[in-house]
């Protein structure tokens, strides 16, 4: 850097400038430093601590991912720009869904990671947590098999990562994160629509179908 600043003229370092600034953070910045840069050709890459013994770190962008309880659709995919706490993003994710869908979720279930918020908007945050003693044993088992249910975005966020190709982007800068999280998200609806239909089950289609527009999609019979 120190040769290149003596040998440029004052044209060529005001050109590169930006570039050198980048340079320069690199070279400074030390091992406990907060907002280091981990790549010279995507600087906002963050370092997110997983607090997995296999993989304690993981590099890239935070994805918030939400799909339906019982037909696995996935009705929100947004990518956020910071290393935000969890809870942090129920409100982007919620408002990316209503303005999808036109509606409001009435519940959302979550996992440990969104500790701190109960409620966002008009939408019940449900988290395990031990049961309230004046909850009468119906209402523990909903809650029981809501949270059970929850579990299966696990897999889910496991086939977009490795079949749909939101484990690595190719796409360029912070919008083409957002490009990739959605053209993922995308794919997957798409592919277990194709399968439904192949298997001949037009129900999971139309259903489907009246996820994505405002008007009702029915059923029909062919002669």
């Amino acid at each position: 850097m120190r040769d290149l600043e003596r040998k440029l003229t004052t044209e060529q370092l005001a050109e590169y400038a930006s570039l050198f600034e980048l340079f320069k953070k690199i070279l400074a910045q030390k091992r406990g430093d907060q907002h280091k840069i981990y790549s010279l050709h995507e600087p906002h890459v963050q370092c997110m601590s997983k607090g997995k013994e296999h993989k304690k770190y993981e590099f890239g962008s935070k994805v918030s991912i939400a799909r339906t309880r019982n037909s696995g659709v996935i009705v929100a995919a947004l990518n956020i720009e910071k290393n935000v706490y969890d809870a942090h993003t129920l409100k982007p994710t919620l408002a990316q869904y209503q303005k999808l869908h036109n509606k409001v979720p009435r519940k959302a279930i979550v996992d440990l990671g969104y500790q701190g918020v109960r409620q966002v908007g008009a939408t019940q945050i449900v988290q395990p947590r031990t049961p309230l003693i004046k909850q009468n044993a119906y209402q523990k088992q909903k809650r029981k098999e809501d949270l059970q249910r929850r579990a299966a975005i696990e897999p889910t966020i496991g086939h977009l990562k490795q079949n749909y190709r939101l484990g690595r982007n190719f796409y360029k800068g912070i919008v083409g994160d957002q490009i990739n999280v959605m053209l993922a998200a995308a794919a997957y609806n798409f592919k277990r629509v194709i399968n439904q239909v192949l298997k001949g089950d037009l129900t999971f289609l139309f259903d489907f179908l009246n996820r994505l527009f405002t008007f009702p999609v029915h059923p029909i019979s062919l002669n």
